[in-house]
């Protein structure tokens, strides 16, 4: 793998024609992800790809431009909007400069050693092991969690990016520093290669993703992305905009196949400016132990001609529709602006290139409830029970720790033999006040009679209120039922410093 780090490397180091844009990535967990998702379904960025996360700072800044130009053209767009977009404004505005979008100086080099400094309280009646906050898990009682970011570019050709992370608990004596995120990266053209611990998240899903997500721990990977969409040339060019991702990286110690290999390959395309579709591979093979894989054993588990009993393999596609309902006949009287509709479909145990043992995610938004630009309704239904094959997604009988990294299943959190049913209500108190409502019950053993289960009901409001300043708090009730569940109560606050 650091043959292959350093290989790359030295490749993208050349000169490339065309101007590199490199930049960081926006985490996964930042707040201008929903806030660009809303602007996009509103009609306000028909180029938006965000089914291949994280997407670059130059990348977010782009989708702001082009929000911007929208928003100027509009006839009294709703003032929840425009506020949206001055917020994400003033977030990217070094990167808004960059690209030409805003006017101002900006320098080529910089280091920011502290970015968005943070801290968390979350109180838990009982231990709670949170879904897609990058496999961090909260015992019972108080925990504190302190941290900020550092970012450093060099030149247009290389940036890196660091996220560390202060952890305690009231019972627990022993206090942790974590690397959270910290990777660096360069780019040469149109691609880009990035090595280091970060996350991915692969579809439309919001609560869960089939494949890959930010359920468990960031993996320490090498990346090659394009992070601009391109456009393909000749016939491919009617595929629309076109984003493509590779990466590999080794699993950790401490399962039964030791140290095995992971790597995942994923393109998009967008032919309509409503619509984007999908597919995506994941493979584990080697390992301690196993047989070493050359670049034709590779090519092989690429291409799913490799032998089923000695690597465990996952491939899916999906698709997402924005359906404007202005632009549709006798629909325009409807009391919402937009549905979207997306599927994240996955098969496992893939056997003649042809995937089988499938697990489906299906979602609708209905976009601008009442057309006041202030509320959102999100339903979303996800399912990997394959019948008469008790827990067979997500496992492997040679890879018996399964599609898990550190414990934590990388794909939907729900796990295997599992159903996830989850419902969000979003809205706009005020232009910067927002407060989101939601409902998940998820039933675990769908093969047996008695499926023990848990809902959860959750009301999280943010407020950015006051200038320089984040601050979201949320309460969680976890009502369990069956083996394994007991009832919980979380309380969480969090404040960002920005500067």
């Amino acid at each position: 793998m650091r043959r292959i780090a350093a290989s790359l490397i030295l490749v993208f180091l050349l000169p490339a024609p065309g101007q590199a844009l490199v930049s960081t990535n926006v985490p996964l967990d930042h707040w201008s992800y929903q806030a660009v998702d809303k602007l996009a379904n509103y009609g306000l960025i028909d180029s938006a790809m965000l089914t291949v996360k994280p997407i670059s700072r130059v990348e977010m800044a782009r989708h702001i431009e082009r929000a911007t130009q929208s928003l100027s053209q509009m006839k009294d767009p709703p003032q929840v909007l425009s506020s949206i977009v001055d917020r994400l404004t003033e977030e990217f505005k070094g990167d808004l400069i960059l690209i030409g979008a805003l006017d101002g100086a900006y320098s080529e080099s910089f280091v920011k050693p502290v970015e968005d400094p943070y801290v968390k309280f979350l109180h838990a009646d009982r231990d709670a092991g949170l879904e897609n906050v990058r496999g961090d898990t909260f015992e019972s009682g108080s925990n504190y969690r302190a941290g900020f970011a550092s970012r450093i570019k060099l030149w247009e050709r290389a940036a890196f990016y660091l996220h560390p992370e202060f952890r305690t608990a009231s019972d627990d004596g022993d206090n942790d520093v974590r690397l959270i995120e910290g990777y660096g990266k360069v780019q040469g053209g149109p691609l880009e290669v990035q090595v280091g611990k970060d996350s991915l998240w692969w579809g439309p899903g919001y609560r869960g993703s089939m494949l890959m997500s930010n359920n468990a721990r960031p993996l320490t990977m090498v990346k090659v992305t394009n992070p601009q969409p391109i456009q393909l040339p000749w016939l491919l060019r009617s595929l629309g905009p076109f984003r493509a991702q590779w990466f590999l990286s080794e699993l950790e110690e401490d399962r039964v196949i030791p140290e095995a290999m992971l790597s995942g390959i994923r393109v998009s395309f967008k032919p309509l400016a409503v619509w984007e579709v999908g597919f995506s591979r994941v493979f584990m093979f080697g390992g301690r132990g196993m047989p070493s894989v050359d670049l034709f054993d590779y090519a092989e588990l690429a291409l799913a001609m490799s032998n089923q009993e000695k690597d465990n393999q996952i491939a899916g596609f999906d698709t997402s529709v924005l359906f404007p309902l202005a632009d549709i006949p006798y629909c325009g009287a409807l009391p919402l602006r937009s549905v979207k509709l997306y599927i994240d479909a996955a098969g496992e145990d893939e056997a003649g290139g042809i995937p089988s043992n499938w697990g489906m995610l299906g979602g609708v938004q209905f976009n601008d409830l009442l057309k006041t630009g202030r509320t959102d309704l999100r339903v979303e239904y996800a399912d990997n029970h394959v019948s008469g094959k008790p827990n067979v997604f997500y496992n492997h009988s040679l890879y018996q720790s399964g599609y898990t990294y550190r414990g934590r299943v990388m794909g939907h959190y729900m796990g295997t033999d599992s159903r996830d049913v989850f419902a969000q209500l979003s809205h706009y108190l005020t232009d910067d006040i927002v407060i989101h409502l939601s409902f998940d019950r998820l039933t675990h053993n769908l093969s047996v009679p008695d499926h023990p289960r848990v809902d959860i009901y959750q009301c999280d409001l943010t407020t950015f209120s006051w200038p320089n300043w984040q601050i979201a708090a949320g309460y969680r009730y976890e009502d369990g039922k069956g083996e394994g569940y007991e009832d919980n109560h979380i309380f969480q606050v969090r404040l960002i410093r920005d500067f």
